[in-house]
């Protein structure tokens, strides 16, 4: 099986999602043009299997189908699925005519893996027909050997969302130094206010994000020979981040570990009872969802660096929807993609219902005027030019899910740090060679 390498680094041209591109407006196109696609598309006609792992959007996704339909004639009928066990059932029904015909998967190494085996529906003939409504560089981020393999759902960069009643019942402004931070930690502990909401509970996945929040911030450089099998994970400055890690859960500072990201934690932040939250910025649609207001109920910051070896990088999260290339409704799924690529309904669901600026038809203009916070994130965005690929896309799957339980056993039982390094370094050394990487 083709075995691939390097990939923590995303090209360079990708930053112009922050930049006039991403928000000039939607592609220009002729009546003409417009026309001839439409009698394209409007001969295809019938269902299609969407297959997605976030029950919170399952109503969304519903909307998506309706106006893919009222569109286009093509309705797409969503299933969900929790994400571990989506992980495993998409896999398996790729290989099979129950392919879903559009599917929401990741990037990095657990895309590679789909492509190795031959489970993902080229997209080159939809890049050429719908490309101009993307950013320059998305394609290219979604290209594995030569082939564009899907369309964004979301690209997005990991930030700490704050609760703006507790910071201003302690009279803390966001902190600019990494002391700072621990201080306000101690403090917001000492008045009964849990520091950081990060779960346990049914949300297994999330157990890697603290790890990686104080890792990086250390050492970029470091995460990323880290993920690419040229650092392990008991050098010195792992350790460092887990003694780090094992400091704060020692002290208090996290909220119940059996607290929901999508119904527990906005409540606590909303009340006041939780200071901040590290996730994508996908998780400002699920605030709003859930009745907070941005710059009313929460603000949003990027954690200063622990050492100048951490500073001026940042958490890039790229979220792929691809084709089933088993699918028996192949045509249909490629008409449905560029129907949501080209179309004002489809855009306006992702800003409108999940704030999510996926095309060019979402422009600055409605960003500001809909969510303050996150245009003020792409403000931020110009001082950190290292864009790091997410832990879990960032390295081979293997090592991943080893250490996802690893780290979930951290938050249980945090004097085990080193065990657990030991542990992950183990499983590295078996996987890595399997990857060509000498380790």
């Amino acid at each position: 099986m083709k075995k691939f390498g390097r990939i923590v680094l995303v090209p360079l041209t990708l930053l112009l999602l922050i930049s006039t591109a991403l928000f000039a407006g939607g592609k220009q196109e002729t009546p003409e043009a417009a026309a001839s696609g439409e009698k394209k598309e409007m001969a295809l006609k019938g269902e299609i299997k969407i297959a997605h792992d976030n029950p919170e959007w399952q109503s969304i996704w519903e909307h998506f189908g309706q106006a893919s339909k009222a569109d286009i004639g093509i309705e797409g009928i969503p299933t969900e699925f929790e994400t571990q066990v989506y992980k495993s059932r998409v896999k398996v029904d790729l290989g099979t005519n129950r392919a879903p015909a559009v599917f929401k998967w990741w990037f990095g190494y657990r895309a590679q893996e789909l492509m190795d085996a031959d489970l993902i529906a080229d997209l080159s003939d939809v890049w050429a027909e719908v490309g101009d409504n993307f950013a320059p560089g998305i394609k290219e981020a979604l290209t594995l050997d030569g082939v564009p393999y899907a369309l964004p759902f979301n690209t997005g960069y990991w930030v700490w969302y704050y609760s703006i009643p507790a910071y201003e019942a302690m009279g803390f402004k966001p902190p600019k130094t990494w002391a700072e931070l621990e201080n306000q930690l101690a403090a917001f502990q000492e008045n009964g206010i849990s520091g950081i909401g990060n779960t346990i509970g049914s949300s297994r996945w999330t157990s890697f994000i603290v790890p990686q929040e104080i890792l990086y911030r250390i050492d970029h450089e470091f995460y990323t020979d880290l993920m690419n099998g040229k650092a392990h994970y008991t050098d010195a400055t792992m350790v460092k981040a887990m003694e780090i890690w094992k400091s704060w859960l020692d002290n208090g500072y996290f909220a119940p570990m059996d607290a929901t990201y999508v119904e527990d934690i906005p409540r606590m932040m909303k009340e006041g009872t939780l200071a901040m939250a590290p996730f994508g910025d996908w998780y400002g649609g699920i605030l709003q969802q859930q009745g907070l207001k941005p710059n009313e109920d929460y603000g949003l910051m990027i954690l200063p660096p622990v050492t100048d070896r951490g500073a001026g990088a940042i958490i890039l999260e790229v979220s792929p929807l691809c084709v089933g290339k088993n699918t028996p409704n192949l045509d249909l799924a490629k008409a449905w993609m560029k129907w949501y690529a080209s179309s004002q309904s489809a855009a306006d669901i992702l800003w409108g219902e999940l704030r999510f600026a996926s095309t060019l038809n979402v422009t600055m203009d409605m960003i500001k005027a809909d969510d303050p916070v996150l245009a003020y994130e792409y403000e931020l965005l110009e001082n950190y030019p290292t864009k790091l690929i997410r832990f879990w896309e960032a390295t081979p799957v293997e090592i991943v899910e080893h250490a996802v339980d690893e780290f979930n056993r951290m938050l249980v039982n945090p004097g085990e740090y080193m065990d657990i390094l030991q542990s992950i370094e183990a499983k590295a050394k078996e996987v890595w060679p399997n990857y060509g990487v000498s380790y």
